[in-house]
């Protein structure tokens, strides 16, 4: 009884030692090592795996890496596919098409935002079109006067008459609050 008593005094690591025992390798050791020693040195890894394989060896770096890596290539290819916008023509603010024989009634609309208590207004005409009054065709090719304009649309009425068939240029001006402000109305004269 002493004997099992001694062995349980004596420190727990002492005894655990005494009960390890190597397992047999059966020759293992000595055929790795030979095998390893018929391959040779390891080839050295490429600029590639040895910048990136860290990164991609672990999961939760290597998932949003290659996501964000995924999403600028698409950025990328969508910005060279599309095709630039072509830059917009000048257009008039109207057209209107009228026949040489008759006169026709063009209302210019001018917007305003705020009411203006006084608009510098001038119409132009090139030559080729006249405007009209009482039945007659005046002698003035432009038309310059002042007046109020209310916020929203003022409509005014022109009476124009084309000589000739042809495409014209109607010019419209205005001076608001010191600010110049002008537009051109296509005025297109047809036979008839």
């Amino acid at each position: 009884m002493s004997a099992q008593r001694d062995t349980e005094r004596r420190p727990l690591g002492d005894r655990l030692r005494e009960l390890r025992t190597d397992p047999p390798d059966d020759g293992f050791s000595l055929s790795l090592h030979k095998k390893l020693a018929e391959a040779g040195e390891p080839v050295e890894p490429s600029w590639w795996k040895r910048t990136l394989g860290p990164i991609f060896s672990q999961p939760r770096i290597a998932w949003p890496a290659l996501g964000a890596a995924t999403g600028l290539a698409v950025v990328a290819v969508l910005s060279f596919m599309r095709a630039p916008a072509p830059p917009p023509a000048p257009m008039p603010i109207a057209a209107v098409e009228f026949p040489a024989t008759k006169v026709a009634m063009v209302r210019v609309n001018l917007s305003a935002e705020v009411a203006v208590a006084s608009a510098q207004i001038r119409i132009s005409l090139p030559q080729g079109l006249s405007f009209w009054a009482d039945g007659q065709e005046l002698a003035q090719g432009s038309f310059e006067w002042s007046q109020p304009l209310s916020a929203g649309a003022n409509e005014i009425p022109v009476a124009v008459r084309g000589h000739k068939p042809g495409r014209y240029r109607m010019t419209v001006s205005a001076v608001i609050d010191g600010r110049p402000i002008e537009e051109e109305v296509l005025l297109e004269v047809v036979d008839g």
